[in-house]
Order: C-alpha cells, then structure tokens, then sequence
C-alpha cells in the first residue's frame, strides 16, 4: 500500500538549529525505497527550501509557499504549478496599509520585493534572506506573489483585517503569525490555496487514495493539512490550533526527533 506523507520543514523535519539529523534523513531514505511518496510541505520559498530537499535525497514533487507553488526539481516534465494574488490587490493592500506598514515584502525565486524590508523577518520566516532585495513601493511592482508578508503597526490589526474582510474577502486570507507590543506580522494569501489544496493536486498526480495520507507538522500553516489529511500528525512542539485538530501527536519534540521516531513506529521501520 503506497502512501503520501507531507512533511513539514520548519519545526517539524528540521531541529531548532533547522538542520536535519541523521536519522531523519535515513527514515525518510527508507519511506522512499519502500514505496512511499515523500513530499515537503513548506512555508519557505523554493530557493529556502531546496537545499533540505537536495539533502534528503528526494526526487518528487516539493511544495512551498504554503502551497502556492509545487515544483519537482528531479523531473523536467513535471508542471510547475503557481497561483497568485492579483496584482491590482497586491496594490490596493499596499495603498490602505502604507501609512502604518513597518516592513512588507514577497518573495519570488531568490529574489526578495519588499518596502522598508526589515532583517527581523528573517529570523521569523526561515528561508527568506536578503541577499537579493528589491526594495520600493509595492505599487511600483508588476510582478505577481503567491502570498504577502506584513509587519504592520500593533493598534492596526482591526483596521488591516477589516481592509481585507471587506475588499477583498472573496479572494484573499490571512494568518496572524505574531503580535508583539509594537506590532503584528501577518501573511496574506489566497483563500482557497494551501499546503491542503497542493497536497490533494499530488494525491491525484500520484495516483493515491486520500485515504493513504499522512501529514506532519507544527504550525498554523499547517492546520488544513493536518486537519485534511487521512492521518494528521502534530509534533509534540506544534501551535494548539493544530493539535485541536490533529489524529495523534507525536511523543517527542522536533529537537527530539520527534519526526523520525513516530514514522519509525507507525510502519515498522528497522532504521
């Protein structure tokens, strides 16, 4: 019985340093020779991403930017597949927001669009770096995201939120990621992509029965894939959202392996 299992990096696969351990590495080395689709699911771009792909050993599909992007960098005839916010709403965000924006940006390949970028998303965002930032008004790009990063004024949530609510509630989402005393970082992505929605794209490219889904993972971009899969697993560590919706938790921490271990239980491995 062949399954997919998506994987989440950031609290999940990597440990507190983001590295991957041996172990990791084996179990997902023998999920593959056994049979099985291995997929990350991330938040991070390609270009943050790859390197961990590369050094799993993968060869299927890898989805990032919380599933707005799914490529397969071993398979040249695989679809690329992007969806992305419209460029006119990338504008009209920008406009409303400027006046209490502390820092906004996308980013696309290795190339980071910002205003006013701030390094402190860095820390927050793995993935993301600055070694090749555009930075200007948002209104001045014609390039299309597949999702927005806000770090905006604190006392503005309300009227930021609202802005979306009402303009562009038919298209657009958003996920409060943190909320300091001096402000708030949000993403902004389309309401109907997800780690979720590029997951079920791969279960009918693979050809596997939804029933045979497993997915891991941590944080509040991961809960309509832990809530949507056959059987969604929270890491011992994960946000409390996701383990009101999760099938089981794992026993150990990211740091702990916690990732390796449940898999070597749940199918019996001898790694």
């Amino acid at each position: 019985m062949k399954y997919l299992i998506a994987c989440d990096l950031d609290g999940s696969l990597l440990n507190r340093q983001g590295e991957l351990t041996k172990k990791t590495i084996e179990v997902i080395k023998t999920l593959k020779d056994i049979g099985h689709v291995v997929v990350i699911a991330t938040g991070r771009p390609y270009s943050g991403a790859i390197s961990k792909y590369e050094e799993l050993g993968l060869n299927t599909a890898m989805i990032t930017d919380n599933g707005g992007a799914i490529d397969n960098p071993m398979d040249l005839t695989f679809a690329k597949q992007r969806t992305f916010i419209p460029i006119h709403m990338m504008h009209g965000l920008f406009t409303f927001s400027k006046p209490f924006i502390i820092s906004t940006f996308f980013s696309v390949d290795n190339v980071v669009y910002a205003y006013k970028y701030d390094k402190r998303l860095e820390e927050f965002f793995s993935g993301i770096h600055s070694d090749r930032v555009i930075d200007k008004e948002m209104t001045e790009f014609n390039v299309e995201p597949t999702g927005l990063i806000y770090l905006i004024d604190f006392d503005k949530q309300k009227d930021f939120e609202g802005f979306i609510d009402k303009e562009y509630g038919h298209t657009l989402s958003y996920r409060l990621w943190d909320a300091a005393h001096e402000y708030a970082i949000y993403e902004v992505y389309l309401k109907h992509v997800s780690k979720s929605s590029a997951i079920k794209y791969l279960l009918d490219h693979y050809e596997i029965d939804p029933k045979n889904w497993i997915s891991i993972g941590d944080g509040i971009n991961d809960v309509e894939m832990i809530r949507d899969a056959a059987w969604g697993v929270a890491m011992k560590n994960s946000v409390p959202e996701l383990k009101v919706v999760c099938k089981d938790i794992t026993e150990y921490t990211h740091d702990e392996e916690g990732f390796a271990k449940y898999l070597i239980k749940y199918f019996n491995l001898n790694v």
